[in-house]
């Protein structure tokens, strides 16, 4: 009863499996000037105590093309005017530390009636395209500062021309408050040197969405270390599970094949459900486990595809962040075992460790339970 009482307690924080991704731009750097296509979750500029805010308790798609196009002109005027406001706060484009100004232009109302598009979760985008210019005498780093009130990233493409044959395009997270580099402009106005996306950078996605980004992954990661915490064990199981996740990674990345998140996601969260619920009865690692740990890894690969999916990266660019996301990914997993075994190595040959198993392994079984229900029901 006690540990029933502790895990409803700290339950608040255990909800949320991954972050939600509401921002994202399509950018271009030309001579003397910048533009980009900026793409807003709708509902998240529509007041939440309007009479027409969405309700996600009735309706899956609650804020879909059904729901925007019920909006009235004296809703859209205030979405405008609060995505305007957004955007001129948090989208900041400097030239050697100057700010460039820069017009806006709503997308969606180019023609009659307007015209909507969704994301992948199936909700409706305002779509704003940005421009901006700088006189042809200026020189020095092209720089984004994203600044979003909520501290969430920005999911950036840049194509940049630095010869007419020559395009190069970058894709990347774009963390708030820290000045991201994006080309050297030349005396003539023109594109110099640009920056692209490095293989570190894809490391660094990797682990984060592991840590701290990852709740559920690590949770999968801790089910496997409490079954057996010795380093054969989870050796053969992080092995297992690393190729399988790559693999999958590969080929949904690869557009092989694709897998609906409504299905995928669910089935992450019954996975750890079911790794936390069997250390409660399994002791020992059994020859049968490390083939469903590879099952499991090809699931949890799918989820990790979500990440790049939603950078729209283009087929011919997907080496480095392949190979880069899947070695931040397993950096991750490696940490959140180094982080467990220095948390419990003093307790391993002690009473107190079976207990501390127990009660681990039953938290994550009910977390992992109240996420599958979640993401099929809710």
């Amino acid at each position: 009863m006690r540990f029933l009482l502790l895990w409803i307690a700290l339950f608040p924080a255990l909800v949320l499996g991954h972050e939600v991704d509401q921002v994202r731009a399509h950018m271009e750097i030309g001579k003397s000037e910048w533009s980009a296509i900026v793409e807003i979750e709708a509902f998240t500029l529509y007041p939440g105590v309007g009479p027409r805010a969405p309700d996600a308790s009735v309706d899956h798609n609650f804020a879909g093309i059904a729901w925007i196009q019920q909006l009235e002109r004296v809703d859209h005027q205030e979405i405008k005017e609060t995505a305007e406001g957004y955007l001129r706060d948090c989208f900041q484009v400097t030239l050697d530390g100057m700010p460039t100004p820069f017009t806006i232009e709503f997308l969606n109302f180019t023609t009659d009636p307007p015209q909507w598009t969704t994301n992948q979760k199936g909700t409706a985008l305002y779509r704003m395209k940005l421009h901006g210019a700088w006189p042809r005498d200026m020189a020095g780093p092209l720089e984004l500062l994203w600044l979003d009130y909520s501290d969430e990233h920005l999911l950036l493409q840049v194509r940049t021309t630095a010869k007419t044959e020559d395009v190069f395009l970058s894709v990347m997270r774009v963390e708030t408050k820290t000045p991201t580099k994006l080309a050297e402009i030349t005396a003539a106005g023109k594109v110099g040197d640009t920056v692209g996306t490095s293989l570190r950078a894809w490391i660094v996605a990797g682990f984060e969405h592991i840590i701290p980004k990852g709740l559920d992954h690590i949770l999968f990661i801790l089910g496997l270390f409490f079954l057996q915490p010795k380093i054969r064990p989870l050796l053969w199981q992080s092995m297992a599970f690393t190729i399988a996740h790559s693999i999958t990674l590969g080929l949904v990345v690869g557009g092989v094949f694709r897998i609906s998140p409504d299905i995928v996601e669910p089935a992450i969260a019954l996975s750890i459900a079911y790794v936390g619920f069997e250390n409660i009865w399994v002791k020992e690692l059994k020859p049968w486990r490390i083939g469903l740990v590879f099952g499991l890894g090809l699931l949890h690969g799918m989820g990790f595809a979500s990440v790049m999916q939603e950078l729209e990266i283009p087929a011919g660019s997907l080496l480095t962040p392949l190979l880069g996301f899947n070695v931040g990914v397993e950096c991750g997993q490696l940490a959140v075992l180094a982080i467990a075994f220095l948390l419990t190595f003093a307790l391993f040959q002690k009473p107190l460790f079976a207990r501390m198993r127990l009660i681990a392994s039953a938290s994550i079984g009910l977390t992992g339970l109240y996420w599958t229900v979640e993401r099929l029901f809710l």
